[in-house]
């Protein structure tokens, strides 16, 4: 595995107003910030940087997008970003919970682009974002001409949990839309178990660990 010596994280700082008549939500505190946490543990703890910022996912959408974008490029600093990271709501066309959609999604990959390595892993802890032809594969389309350098775009093309969902699949590929299956062939059994182990953090080292680590390590 070649760890990130610097990753940028954002995940919303509030639970979600839940609608009239349902219990209230820990989507933020259950399950965003937890994951958020172990990802800094565990790259802190091998000596690399990680960057948190909690943005407000109760401002207005167009707030809650330029606060990120100030947030990362305020804490670039001289070293850029090899790996940013999304703890939130998603779906097919966006980042719910951050505000980007693809009538701005340029904003967001502008950004990357000007703070990011060219190997820059982006991982989106997020619903739906990998569906085919969803925000994973069009990220992974404006950042394109960096693929030939290492850059991945993850993300989960399913409704689950937001960093254990064992459905990943990683842009660009010759799978198009599509994407590739992060999980190696004939390795499903131990990739379901160790997808689901929230605190050995394997979700978290996954994107930076080669195809044939993966199978090792399965």
């Amino acid at each position: 595995m070649t760890p990130p010596e610097k990753s940028f994280v954002f995940a919303p700082m509030y639970n979600e107003t839940p609608k009239p008549g349902e219990p209230p939500k820990n989507d933020a505190t259950g399950a965003f910030h937890p994951g958020m946490a172990i990802y800094k543990k565990l790259y802190e703890g091998m000596g690399k940087q990680v960057v948190t910022f909690k943005f407000d996912n109760t401002a207005p959408g167009k707030t809650r997008r330029q606060s990120i974008l100030d947030a990362m490029q305020r804490n670039c600093g001289g070293v850029w970003y090899d790996a940013i990271v999304y703890f939130g709501h998603g779906w097919k066309g966006g980042l719910a919970s951050a505000g980007f959609t693809n009538d701005n999604r340029e904003t967001l990959t502008d950004a990357i682009w000007d703070y990011g390595t060219p190997g820059v892993k982006v991982i989106l802890y997020a619903c739906s974002c990998a569906t085919p032809g969803g925000y994973a594969y069009k990220m992974a389309q404006d950042l394109n001409c960096w693929a030939q350098y290492g850059l991945e775009v993850f993300g989960h093309p399913s409704v689950g949990h937001s960093f254990t969902n064992p459905q990943v699949r990683r842009y660009p590929s010759s799978q198009g839309e599509t994407g590739e299956t992060v999980c190696p062939d004939g390795k499903l059994q131990g990739w379901l178990k160790a997808m689901r182990n929230e605190r050995d953090g394997f979700w978290a080292r996954m994107p930076f660990m080669t195809r044939e680590e993966l199978a090792a390590a399965l």
